[in-house]
């Protein structure tokens, strides 16, 4: 068993006998595979350990955990990087593909060079990913999305902005009748 330096939740260093089968190489495997895929299951399993195990392991870890943001924010800005090149080739035309565009082919489909994005997702799994991400890093909820929403009814939404229009109208009557009430009793 080796020793370890962790920092304790003071800030203080802390040295630490070094159990289990975490390793430098096994933080180096998930932290680079995260950085890659922006994708916690994939990278721990690739580390050879349960996604529990890892975020127990954030938690305890301070500087685990920020080199966990690190990767995560890399892994963000490497899948935004090929959707914009995937969407820049595809309104170019050099190497389009045509349901690549509808979401209906990986990302690794659009770019022409580099590492592909997580085996199996689309374009449309990446673009919520970046939703959400984008919402977690400004502090605020994860953005409700489903990209298997059925399509609004125009219908619906243009009764529902006129009902909200007529109560609005509504309000304004009764303030204007009000207001005329009080103007009169000067």
């Amino acid at each position: 068993m080796g020793r370890g330096l962790r920092q304790d939740k003071n800030g203080k260093a802390q040295v630490i006998r070094a159990t289990g089968r975490w390793s430098q190489e096994a933080e180096a495997r998930f932290l680079g595979e995260l950085a890659a895929t922006a994708n916690v299951r994939a990278a721990a399993a690739a580390a050879g350990f349960s996604t529990t195990a890892i975020y127990k392991r954030r938690a305890a870890w301070p500087g685990f955990s920020a080199a966990w943001d690190a990767a995560l924010d890399q892994g963000y800005a490497r899948i935004e990087a090929l959707l914009i090149a995937g969407a820049c080739d595809a309104l170019s035309g050099a190497g389009a593909v045509a349901g690549a565009v509808a979401g209906e082919a990986p990302p690794s489909a659009l770019v022409g060079e580099g590492p592909p994005l997580a085996a199996g997702m689309t374009v449309d799994q990446a673009m919520n990913l970046l939703r959400l991400h984008r919402a977690s890093a400004r502090g605020g909820a994860p953005q409700r999305y489903d990209a298997r929403a059925k399509p609004t009814d125009l219908g619906a939404v243009r009764a529902s902005i006129l009902r909200k229009v007529a109560a609005i109208e509504r309000v304004d009557a009764r303030t204007a009748a009000g207001r005329g009430e009080a103007g009169t009793a000067e």
